[in-house]
């Protein structure tokens, strides 16, 4: 929670630029969204780490390059907003509301994206590591050449999801919906999806290395081998 009335967004686990953090409150309650992209750009890359973000409305807002890692942005909301190349590290996700959003070469290591909903986010060339992503929904969302490693995401929701070109290590995707995904050329290494959703899945040309599937729906499902 915030410690300083003065600024809402300040708590003691805060950073990153001080400046930053309070054109960002100003451009808040003022509603001056055009005001912080203006800035942002003249900055470059703002500096927010470990602010307090926790329920706010940033949907359409630039935060391109913003550093944001360690920050609390639990029930935020960025419906369509550009995050490409930003760095969400250690951040709080859960619940977050990220559909549309442009994340494209995002760091999201380390994050909590549990229940957060990531429909139809833009997460090409993306890395999300060592991430809790229980229940998470990915659908439809592009993926392309994504990273993903040492990641939770047991029931999350990858149904319709482009990754080609990715790859997936160390992660745990049991009980996750890949219906009528498209991971061709993408590389599995050491992954769980017992009891997953793979039907009309498409993993032609992929590397699939110990990669375990038990009672995981296959129908109509495309891998190496099968004509």
């Amino acid at each position: 929670m915030p410690d300083n009335a003065a600024n809402p967004l300040l708590t003691e686990r805060f950073c990153g630029s001080l400046k930053d953090l309070d054109r960002l409150s100003a451009a808040l309650d003022g509603g001056d969204r055009a005001g912080w992209e203006r800035y942002a750009i003249e900055v470059g890359s703002a500096d927010l780490r470990g602010a307090y973000l926790s329920g706010r409305d940033f949907s359409g807002w630039h935060m391109e390059d913003a550093d944001l890692s360690e920050a609390d942005l639990s029930g935020t909301l960025f419906r369509g907003t550009r995050m490409a190349h930003a760095k969400i590290s250690g951040a709080n996700l859960h619940g977050a509301q990220l559909i549309t959003a442009d994340l494209e070469g995002a760091d999201i290591s380390g994050c909590d994206l549990s229940e957060a909903d990531l429909t139809r986010a833009h997460l090409r060339v993306a890395k999300i590591s060592d991430a809790r992503a229980m229940g998470a929904v990915f659908r439809g969302s592009r993926m392309y050449r994504i990273q993903i490693r040492g990641c939770d995401m047991k029931n999350a929701d990858l149904s319709g999801a482009d990754g080609r070109y990715g790859s997936c290590v160390d992660s745990d995707l049991t009980g996750a919906d890949l219906h009528g995904s498209n991971f061709a050329r993408a590389a599995f290494c050491n992954v769980v999806m017992n009891n997953a959703n793979l039907s009309l899945a498409y993993f032609c040309d992929s590397s699939l290395q110990s990669v375990s599937i038990d009672g995981a729906d296959m129908k109509g499902c495309l891998y190496p081998g099968k004509k």
